[in-house]
């Protein structure tokens, strides 16, 4: 409790220092600066034949942009240093002074203690790149420009990005192998409390990790493909439970992003396992494997906040939450190594007939070990519970408050038989822009974390390699520069005869590049069919005002879910 207190008083007490320099600085801008501000500031990356990553060929892209190719052909000779990009005067001045005192070679613990405690960058690094500080990055950008650097003690500075141009000039001279550089808590708890040998697909770099992609990558679309029947039968399920749960107004109750993790979980070890696990059973008076694994990941899910968030001290220190945080992701590997231990079983007994491609190429693959496989499906009950959930969670919401979408949507579904396909799926163009439409508004992950892996000129201001960068890419989707009437729920707007002129590095609800979310396809067959039941069966309503996102890494609706599902 205490130790909690102290966290708790850290924060707001630093936030609200954060805040004041802001303010007290703003009009503390250094000549460099200034030369720069009063110059064009447009251009992306000078002419160099880099290898674009897969998604989109951003050479090409660049020059049928007229945004991203404003200056590309009239490079700048010269360019301003590091030192020139401004951010707030007193992290300058603080991290001088902590940058002037000798390295200690004592104690490599306190030493390291102290380097992450004093830096103020890495603080920043820690709350901005969950996204929830949106004023904070809104205020940097207003007083600082788009380009911002905060000073760190023992070089750990960040810097902020937040034009499209500008992510697309990191992600052309980025390596095959981009860095990240979040969730460090999980790393830790798999990297020395497991003593695994690597972190996971999500964490891991170099080779090894695109040894990891390449195993998972086509095995988890097929799987989805060949078990479309099941996927129906599981949103079956949902939709049952939906009605056994309404009140007598129709109405679902407080509990109902639980049942979306339950619908998801179900949904993810059948594909990945093909493996029914009970998580839409009807409740019973035991607690069951999936009961258990459940409540596991509800709690993880909360503390992996509180320990991502400000200061690091569960590093060195056995932390309240650190604590919680270990305790449920043990029972968590205890239950899904289980569920392995069924599904490879199930396959032998089968001898491989009828098994699951997913578990099956990565058992294949000589070069995943075991412990690679449980990091890899936990990687996606983490992420893909909250990402997958909150994307629902959000599209109901404004589904509930558009009723033109609603019934659009309803009429284009009408026309398919309600044992859906995934070729169905992919005529449903409607459904795909409502998906879309809310994740550029309310996206996922809402903040792009990377640390560069060569020097990279943004706005004539040289960045050295292994600098951090902070991209507010959720800032951009609500800019109407970007998106006409950009706060507004609009999925007309990706089915104009000019919706692939909108500038890609405006909206990345699954980032970009190497690194981008290996299962988008996966997560958006899984929403569609999901969306597709519900709209065939209820209407939708929601009576207690607007639901946010909560910009957090790993985002959440910000009010309870008590939507109304009415019968048709």
């Amino acid at each position: 409790m205490c130790s909690r207190l102290i966290i708790q008083t850290s924060k707001n007490s630093s936030l609200k220092c954060l805040e004041r320099l802001i303010s007290n600085h703003h009009q503390v801008r250094s000549k460099s600066v200034s030369v720069a501000s009063d110059s064009k500031i447009e251009e992306v990356s000078e002419a160099k034949e880099t290898a674009p990553p897969p998604e989109v060929d951003v050479n090409k892209y660049i020059h049928s942009n007229l945004m991203l190719e404003k200056n590309e052909t009239k490079p700048q000779e010269s360019s301003l240093s590091f030192d020139a990009i401004p951010g707030p005067r007193s992290l300058f001045l603080i991290s001088k002074f902590w940058n002037s005192i000798p390295k200690l070679d004592s104690n490599r613990v306190i030493v390291s203690f102290i380097q992450n405690f004093l830096s103020g960058a890495n603080f920043f690094h820690n709350i901005l790149c969950w996204g929830g500080n949106k004023q904070f990055f809104n205020k940097f950008f207003r007083v600082y420009g788009p380009v911002v650097r905060l000073h760190g003690a023992f070089h750990s500075d960040v810097v902020l990005l937040s034009r499209p141009e500008h992510a697309c000039n990191i992600f052309q001279h980025s390596n095959p192998y981009p860095i990240r550089s979040c969730l460090e808590c999980i790393e830790k708890y798999r990297l020395d409390h497991k003593n695994y040998e690597q972190a996971g697909l999500f964490f891991t770099c170099g080779t090894d990790w695109k040894i990891l992609r390449d195993t998972v990558s086509q095995p988890l679309l097929n799987g989805a493909d060949m078990y479309y029947q099941r996927i129906n039968d599981i949103c079956n399920l949902f939709v049952q439970r939906v009605i056994t749960n309404r009140n007598k107004l129709e109405e679902v109750g407080d509990n109902f992003d639980t049942e979306l993790y339950r619908w998801y979980l179900e949904s993810l070890f059948m594909i990945t396992l093909r493996t029914r696990t009970g998580f839409l059973d009807n409740p019973q008076k035991k607690e069951t494997d999936a009961t258990a694994f459940l409540s596991a990941l509800e709690a993880t899910l909360r503390t992996i906040g509180k320990c991502e968030y400000g200061f690091h001290i569960w590093k060195f220190v056995e932390t309240t939450s650190w604590k919680v945080l270990v305790k449920n992701c043990d029972a968590m590997d205890t239950i899904l190594n289980e569920y392995v231990d069924r599904a490879v079983q199930s396959m032998q007994d089968k001898k491989d007939q009828d098994a699951a491609p997913f578990l099956q190429a990565l058992i294949a693959n000589q070069k995943i070990s075991r412990s690679d496989i449980i990091t890899i499906l936990m990687d996606m009950v983490l992420i893909g519970t909250a990402t997958t959930t909150h994307t629902i969670a959000l599209l109901l919401f404004h589904l509930s408050k558009n009723t033109r979408c609603q019934k659009k949507l309803r009429e284009e579904i009408g026309r398919f038989k309600d044992n859906v396909s995934s070729s169905d799926i992919e005529q449903m163009s409607y459904l795909h822009a409502c998906i879309k439409e809310v994740l550029r508004i309310s996206p996922p992950v809402p903040i792009l974390s990377r640390v560069l892996t060569s020097d990279v000129k943004i706005m004539d201001y040289m960045i050295p390699k292994d600098t951090r960068i902070l991209f507010a890419s959720h800032l951009n989707s609500h800019r109407d520069e970007h998106f006409e009437e950009a706060n507004k729920f609009k999925p007309e707007r990706w089915m104009s005869s000019n919706a692939d002129e909108y500038n890609i590095f405006a909206t990345m609800p699954f980032g970009h590049g190497p690194k981008s979310c290996l299962a988008k396809e996966f997560a958006e067959n899984q929403i569609a069919v999901l969306i597709f039941k519900i709209c065939r069966k209820f209407h939708i309503e929601y009576d207690y005002g607007d639901i946010q996102s909560s910009h957090e890494l790993l985002a959440s609706p910000t009010k309870p879910l008590k939507f109304r599902f009415i019968d048709l």
